[in-house]
Order: C-alpha cells, then structure tokens, then sequence
C-alpha cells in the first residue's frame, strides 16, 4: 500500500487498485484496533493501527485523533483508570443511594400498596403463619396500636398484624403498604403495653422514613432504579420479590436506626410515654435472648441491634421527657 500524490494504492495477491483519498471513507482511529477503509466501490481494506501513517487522512476524525493522542500518553491513561475508578465509587456511594432515597419519598402510595401485598403474599404461609395468640390478646393489642397510630402526626394509613412465625422468632417489621407486623414470640417476649408501644412506634419510624424501600432500593443496584425512571413496570414487580430477602437477610442502616428510635421518643413523649419504654422492650428482648433455650428472642435483636449509644439516646429523651412532665405539672401547681 503506498500513497501517490492524492490518490491511494494498493496491491495484493489477489487484488490491487487506487482510488483517490477524497473518495476514500476512513474509520475512526482507535489504538490497537485495525484501521477500515471504505473504498468507492463499497470494498473494504483493513490496515494494521500502526501502519497508518498519520497524515494520510489528516483532514478526517479530528476528536478521534485528539483521542487517539491521548490514549499514547501513558499518564493520560493513568489519571483515566483512576477518575473512571472514583466516578464508580461515587455513583454507588453517593449517587446512587441519593437517587433510591428520592425514589422512595416520592413513590405513590398505590405502589407502595402493590409491593407491601405482593411482599405479604410471599412470605404468608411459608415463614408467616396463622397467630396462635388469643383473640382477646390480639383485639386488645389491635386496639391500642390504632390508637396510638391514630395519634401519631404524618403518618400514611398504618395497619397491624400479628403472625406465628418460627423460622424468625421474635420480630417486627413494617411494610411499604403501611402494614405493621408482629410475631407471637415477640408480642410474649415484651414484658407490657408500653414497650408494645415503644416497639410499634419505632416501626412506625421505619414506616415514616421510608426506610424499607430506601434500603431495598438502595441493594437493587443501578439496573432497578434506571427501570423505574424510564417507567418500567417489570421494575416494580423485582422490587416487591427483593423485600421478603431483605426482610429475611438484612437489617437497617445505623442512621435509619438512629432516625427510627428519634421518631419513636417523640412519639411516645407526644402521647405521655416515657421514652424508657423503649429501653425496657429492647432490655426484655436481651434478657429472653439469654434465657431462651431456642434462640428466638434475638432475631429482632439481631436486625434492630441495641448498643450503648441508642440505649443512652432513650435514657436522655427519657429525662427531657420526665423534665417537660415535672415543668407542666409545677406551672399547674402555680395555677
């Protein structure tokens, strides 16, 4: 292949002729790729990358060939590999639970309402079954739980439901269609109304924030949240099959914890419970945990863990509890 003044020529074994480069249609110059050329006649010729010389089609591609230029600077290179690693770091660090926590708080309610029930369909009969608790039991608990809820500013409509489940012990969760659910071993494990209450307000937190399709939003990855932006339905349905996994696999963040306790103390304070409720359920779930020959009693323990801090923020929203109490009760007093 030689170039004669404007025009290109080339033989082979087989074959051989010249057109004129104005004629000629070049690909694009990409490194270690071989180099096309469309002749006139709609034949094609392929050459090796570097035996192109570079000024043969000089007039053609001008941001391939800045590209290629580029791609033979090995710095270049370099700061590449590494802004292309901090741009994916970013996007599933930053961006992408930024988008899922958008997702979610805009959500209506309808879908919201499709998953929880789809959720609830897959796990009733399998993990979730018939409530051994009295009905008496259940009617008094239903009772309390709606009014509190009823109480309980912002909230979307909530309803309760108590389950045997076995293969999860003593638990608690709320779904996106707002239903609440309890487990008999974690209904016999709390020790009173109150911390019922102190459990029920928590998930209620949960409920609130969003905290469940965040999370499985969160865990659906990329793929999920550009399917729902581009108003795929089928999105929707992997959602609902990702909830029961979460559910049986996972556990909230330490800041959605932290965001579900908060919740939950001004709550019960709003409602004249002292935050300590909540200390007295989640000290009544350890202490059955370490009696408890089976080891039910720490499954909730294990998706809501207690530490030192969340258990010192209860003790301090039960002192501005029992402060804003005594502070009532002296201006009464004066009156």
């Amino acid at each position: 292949m030689s170039r004669v003044g404007d025009s290109l020529n080339w033989r082979g074994a087989d074959v051989a002729g010249c057109a004129p480069f104005s004629d000629i249609e070049p690909s694009a110059r990409v490194i270690g790729v071989p180099f096309t050329l469309w002749l006139p006649d709609g034949a094609q010729l392929q050459i090796a990358h570097d035996d192109m010389p570079a000024d043969w089609f000089a007039r053609s591609h001008r941001i391939e060939r800045t590209v290629d230029r580029l791609e033979r600077m090995r710095s270049i290179a370099i700061v590449s590999i590494v802004v292309v690693v901090l741009a994916t770091i970013g996007l599933f660090e930053y961006v992408l639970p930024w988008t899922a926590d958008r997702i979610a708080s805009h959500m209506p309610h309808r879908a919201e309402v499709v998953m929880g029930r789809e959720s609830l369909s897959v796990l009733r009969g399998r993990i979730l079954l018939t409530s051994q608790l009295p009905a008496d039991r259940r009617a008094h608990l239903q009772q309390i739980f709606d009014r509190f809820a009823h109480g309980v500013s912002g909230l979307p409509p909530v309803a309760i439901a108590f389950y045997n489940a076995p293969a999860i012990g003593a638990n608690a969760f709320a779904l996106p269609d707002g239903t609440v659910v309890f487990t008999d071993d974690l209904i016999k494990a709390l020790p009173d109304d109150r911390s019922f209450l102190a459990v029920a307000a928590h998930e209620l937190g949960h409920q609130a924030h969003h905290h469940m399709m965040r999370e499985v939003l969160r865990s659906s990855g990329v793929v999920v949240i550009a399917g729902m932006l581009a108003g795929d339905v089928t999105s929707v349905g992997s959602l609902a099959s990702a909830i029961p996994v979460f559910l049986l696999n996972s556990h909230y963040s330490r800041a959605f914890e932290a965001d579900a306790d908060n919740f939950a103390f001004q709550a019960l304070a709003q409602q004249s419970i002292d935050p300590m409720a909540f200390v007295d359920a989640m000290r009544a779930l350890e202490q059955a945990h370490h009696v408890s020959a089976d080891s039910q009693a720490d499954r909730y323990l294990s998706s809501h863990p207690l530490d030192s801090e969340r258990i010192a923020r209860a003790e301090a929203a039960s002192r501005d509890f029992r402060r804003t109490q005594s502070e009532r009760a002296n201006t009464l007093a004066r009156q």
